[in-house]
């Protein structure tokens, strides 16, 4: 008898668009999705993961959200109080979101095994978003709630693509977080704003050939990740969640303010093209020193900096 090769029909036309890059699922029919996030806290992982349970929502899925901080709850709406609610919730799939408080191993185990049941039983799409990853997941081998939890993710990530078990998983380091089987088995990598050097080591395999280094991992603002797919490696600015945009404060206008540290200034410097670097010809420098009263010696220095920019574009 032929061996027949496993495809997800519902992954074939559904897409995420995250920031300017819309990525087409059928890229992952065969794999499901297996999204990794990983940087320090505050550089929008749970946004990301919050963008993405949306989009599927709109197309299908159930989303089951597990937050150990308490946050999440108060955007999509009461936690469900109790694995066997859950199990029920996951059968109806009337609720697209279903928020689960834990906040440790074990308060994770009894809903996250009625999750893999479920999903082994029915096998209708279900993204299941673990916020804080190294709390249920580790790298080292251990005992009891916490172990038997690492192990329960193990299987989302290599058992989940045959059940339409989708995973997002946050962790704020690449090595030393999360255990080496969700690592080994992601096929959609998120890499924020790195702020500390050490992690380039475990990190640089993700950009080799790519020509980003170290540097540009640590200029990216808030929201911005570079994304590895199938398709390669893209930098994104990621939208807000449209729960968060509804409860977030509205930013207040504020004077434009010069850089004040290497990062901002690097950052600000590849925001501009080569083009417009190099119509800052002597006369337009010049020209604009005049209005903007610049002394000699910092017009000598403006001129050496450009013309170090340009060389190491060059």
């Amino acid at each position: 008898m032929p061996r027949v090769v496993f495809r997800r029909q519902e992954l074939f036309e559904a897409k995420l668009c995250l920031g300017s890059t819309e990525i087409q699922l059928a890229d992952y029919a065969t794999t499901g999705l297996r999204i990794v996030a990983v940087g320090p806290s505050g550089i929008g992982k749970t946004n990301a993961g919050l963008l993405i349970a949306e989009q599927l929502a709109a197309q299908g899925w159930v989303c089951v959200m597990v937050d150990p901080e308490g946050e999440i709850e108060a955007l999509y709406g009461p936690m469900v109080p109790s694995p066997a609610a859950l199990r029920s919730a996951l059968l109806s799939r009337t609720e697209p979101f279903l928020v689960v408080s834990a906040r440790d191993a074990a308060e994770f185990l009894p809903y996250g095994q009625e999750i893999f049941d479920v999903a082994n039983d029915v096998r209708r799409p279900v993204f299941l978003m673990i916020d804080e990853g190294q709390v249920f997941s580790t790298s080292r081998k251990r005992k009891k709630e916490l172990g038997a939890a690492s192990e329960l993710l193990n299987d989302f990530a290599l058992r989940g693509r045959k059940r339409a078990l989708d995973l997002f998983i946050t962790a704020t380091r690449f090595s030393g977080s999360l255990n080496r089987a969700v690592f080994g088995s992601k096929n959609l990598t998120l890499i924020g704003c790195q702020e500390d050097f050490s992690a380039w080591s475990a990190l640089s395999a993700q950009f080799r050939g790519t020509g980003i280094g170290y540097n540009e991992l640590a200029s990216l603002a808030p929201g911005e990740f570079f994304c590895r797919s199938r398709r390669g490696v893209e930098k994104i600015v990621m939208p807000m969640a449209q729960a968060l945009a509804a409860v977030a404060p509205k930013a207040r206008r504020t004077r434009a303010a010069l850089p004040g540290s290497f990062s901002q200034w690097d950052r600000a410097m590849r925001e501009i093209s080569t083009e417009r670097l190099r119509a800052l010809t002597p006369a337009v420098v010049a020209l604009l020193s005049s209005v903007a009263g610049l002394s000699n010696q910092q017009l000598a220095s403006g001129g050496r900096a450009l013309q170090d920019e340009l060389e190491g574009r060059a």
